[in-house]
């Protein structure tokens, strides 16, 4: 009997155990269930949703693209509902009745909200009574949302896009950061991550958390210096900055920036070859090369080579090929310096000097002088030519010679031209002589004369010698080529084709004055005093303002 009440009590606290586990198990569940749906409720309304369609019109079975999703009209019925449809990429991913007022949404990215549905029945009025038709044309106005979603810009700020190793302040290089989330929602767990393109850090760090970012926030700059690399070669180095977020559903949002930068290389040699500008006919020009080891390493076996320029020639014999070395940061002056004089006026270009050399590192490095620039040379250009009428005739005929004088050059001259008669011939008309001054660029003068040849044979015709002065006391002496005639014999079987007419002199091997120059066969004396000359040349032409180009 008490064995039997003993188990009947042991049986119903054992019920009532179970019965309160079951109860704590259902309390439980709806405490997560509650939570759940709290948590979905609250994501739901933290979204920020951008409306991309406002009031569209659909009609039955018509379509509506919005970003990667197509909404289609599906179905109307006569409870003013129509059945909404939304796909992407082919797949229908979900599809709702919606009456006005109502809205759908897939997965908190897509919303799509009734405004208005209308069943659009036909109406007709017959007897001042409006009846409905079974005919109908049924649309719904829907205005349809996308889920908003952070999108930093970022932009890399150096304050140099080009950076020197060799110089101590290129020494490191600012980094600035400017961050904005320009996009539709606002960003959480936002990191900064950044690569200096294997630069050391010096001040700051590579990763920064920036947590939570507002929609339209603009950060405060994030501020790095990096160290500038010493490459053996010019490289450009690639800054990125990269954020990491994601959006109140958890979803992960990346965005990057970057600025490219330049780093020349740690070595350099720097030549300047130093020309004087401002240069005459008769006067040297002076030129000096000098180098410099601007570079962080020591540089050896340099080899200097450099070259004359076009139409001049060495005042005195200069090797122009040298080899050293330089510590860095050394110079080397007047490595060459060496004058040249000019062999006729014009523009010429120097050309470079140019270093060759081996680097530390076995490279094979090479650098040239800083100009290549063009240096004007001025001074008259006298070019005299003899030209004859024919070169075959008999004895007692005429010949017509014509002497022309031109100044090609970039200043004018006073010229003085004298030709002679030869001996064999008798002078009939004309003029053998002129003094003028010629202009520069072109200026020319010409004169004609006519002999008779009284003898037989070939007759080699004097040159013609013309000498000049210009305003800078530059003067020397042209003489042209001497033609050569045939009188009353046949021209020999070498030449029989004609000659050219045109004998051209030029002559630029000038003395500084004519008070050199020899007299001629006729016992005058076709030079003058560079003084007498000058000031004539002044009075005469009035070319004090004029002296140069």
């Amino acid at each position: 009997m008490h064995a039997s009440s003993a188990q009947i009590v042991i049986k119903v606290k054992s019920r009532k155990v179970t019965m309160d586990k079951k109860l704590a198990l259902i309390a439980l569940f709806a405490v997560f269930f509650f939570l759940a749906v709290s948590m979905t409720t609250l994501a739901a309304e933290d979204i920020e949703w951008v409306e991309e369609r406002d009031g569209t019109t659909l009609h039955w079975g018509k379509t509506i693209t919005v970003g990667d999703y197509v909404i289609k009209a599906e179905d109307f019925n006569e409870n003013k509902q129509v059945f909404v449809s939304i796909s992407k990429e082919g797949e229908k991913l979900k599809t709702a009745p919606l009456s006005a007022g109502l809205e759908v949404v897939y997965d908190d990215k897509i919303k799509v909200y009734a405004r208005e549905v209308d069943p659009n029945y036909e109406i007709i009025k017959r007897d001042g009574k409006e009846f409905r038709t079974g005919n109908w044309n049924p649309y719904a106005k829907l205005d349809i949302f996308l889920k908003g979603e952070p999108n930093f810009d970022i932009g890399v700020e150096t304050k140099k896009d080009t950076y020197d190793s060799k110089s101590t302040g290129d020494s490191a290089i600012d980094v600035s950061i400017k961050i904005k989330n320009d996009g539709k929602a606002k960003a959480k767990d936002t990191v900064l991550t950044i690569d200096t393109a294997g630069m050391e850090v010096l001040k700051g760090k590579t990763t920064y958390k920036l947590g939570e970012v507002l929609k339209g926030e603009t950060l405060e700059p994030v501020n790095i210096t990096l160290k500038t690399p010493t490459p053996w070669v010019d490289t450009d180095l690639n800054i990125t900055a990269k954020t990491t977020c994601v959006d109140v559903r958890g979803d992960k949002y990346e965005n990057v920036g970057s600025k490219v930068i330049k780093v020349e290389k740690k070595w350099g040699l720097v030549i300047s070859k130093i020309v004087t500008k401002n240069n005459h006919m008769g006067k040297p020009v002076h030129v000096t090369v000098n180098v410099r080891n601007e570079g962080v390493c020591d540089l050896n076996n340099i080899v200097l080579k450099d070259s004359i320029a076009p139409e001049t020639h060495l005042q005195n014999p200069v090797t122009l090929e040298k080899t050293f070395s330089l510590k860095s940061g050394e110079t080397s002056e007047k490595v060459f310096e060496y004058n040249l004089i000019p062999d006729k006026p014009g523009e010429f270009t120097f050309p470079q000097a140019i270093a060759t050399f081996t680097l530390p590192n076995g490279q094979n490095g090479e650098a040239a002088s800083n100009n290549s620039e063009k240096v004007k040379i001025y001074g008259p250009e006298i070019t005299v030519t003899k030209n004859i009428n024919r070169q075959q005739l008999n004895q007692g005929d005429e010949l017509t010679v014509t002497v022309t004088a031109k100044n090609t050059g970039n200043v004018d001259a006073s010229v003085t031209l004298t030709d002679i008669i030869p001996p064999e011939a008798k002078f009939i008309s004309g003029e053998t002589r002129f003094k003028q001054v010629l202009e520069s660029d072109g200026g020319s003068r010409q004169i004609k004369y006519i002999l008779q040849m009284n003898k037989e044979g070939e007759i080699h015709l004097p040159a013609c010698k013309a000498t000049f002065l210009d305003l800078d006391g530059y003067s020397g002496e042209v003489i042209s080529d001497a033609p050569v005639i045939y009188v009353g014999v046949g021209l020999p079987l070498e030449e029989s084709s004609p000659q050219p007419e045109g004998i051209t002199g030029s002559s630029h091997e000038k003395n500084d004055s004519l008070s050199s120059l020899k007299e001629q066969d006729n016992g005058e004396t076709p030079g003058f005093s560079v003084i007498l000359a000058a000031a004539g040349l002044l009075a005469a032409t009035g070319l004090l303002g004029k002296r140069r180009p």
